[in-house]
C-alpha cells in the first residue's frame, strides 16, 4: 500500500515523461514516511479520449489509494507533495490534481506471489 493510480493526457505526454511521473509519485509517497518502501505500487495510465476546459493542454491526475487510519493532515500532505514533485517536472498540461482515497478494508484482498 498504498497504489498510485496516475491518469494523463496521452497526446501531451511521451512514454519518458510518462515514466517520470511514475517515479515522482513513487518517491512522493516514500519520502512521506506513511508507507513502507516495498509496499507501495505506482503506475501511469495513458488517457486517449478525454475532454476539458483547456484546448490543446492535457492533465495529469494521481488517485492515492490507501488503508485507512491516515488522518485528514496526513491526506492533504501527501497530496500536496505529489502535485508539488509533478509540478518540478514542468510538464505543459493544464491541470495536475491528486486525491487520496481512503480504501474499504472489508472489499479489499490481495494476493502476493512468493
Amino acid at each position: 500500500m498504498p497504489h498510485l493510480i496516475i491518469e494523463y493526457s496521452a497526446d501531451c505526454l511521451d512514454e519518458q515523461q510518462a515514466q517520470s511521473l511514475v517515479d515522482a509519485v513513487f518517491e512522493s509517497a516514500r519520502a512521506s514516511g506513511l508507507f513502507n518502501t516495498a509496499n507501495i505500487k505506482s503506475r501511469a495510465i495513458p488517457v486517449t479520449a478525454y475532454r476539458h476546459g483547456v484546448e490543446g493542454r492535457g492533465f495529469v491526475c494521481v488517485r492515492c489509494r490507501i488503508h485507512a487510519g491516515r488522518s485528514t493532515e496526513q491526506k492533504k500532505q501527501l497530496s500536496e507533495n505529489v502535485v508539488t514533485a509533478l509540478l518540478a517536472l514542468e510538464l505543459d498540461v493544464a491541470a495536475i490534481t491528486a486525491e487520496v482515497v481512503d480504501m474499504d478494508p472489508a472489499s479489499y484482498t490481495r494476493y502476493y506471489a512468493d
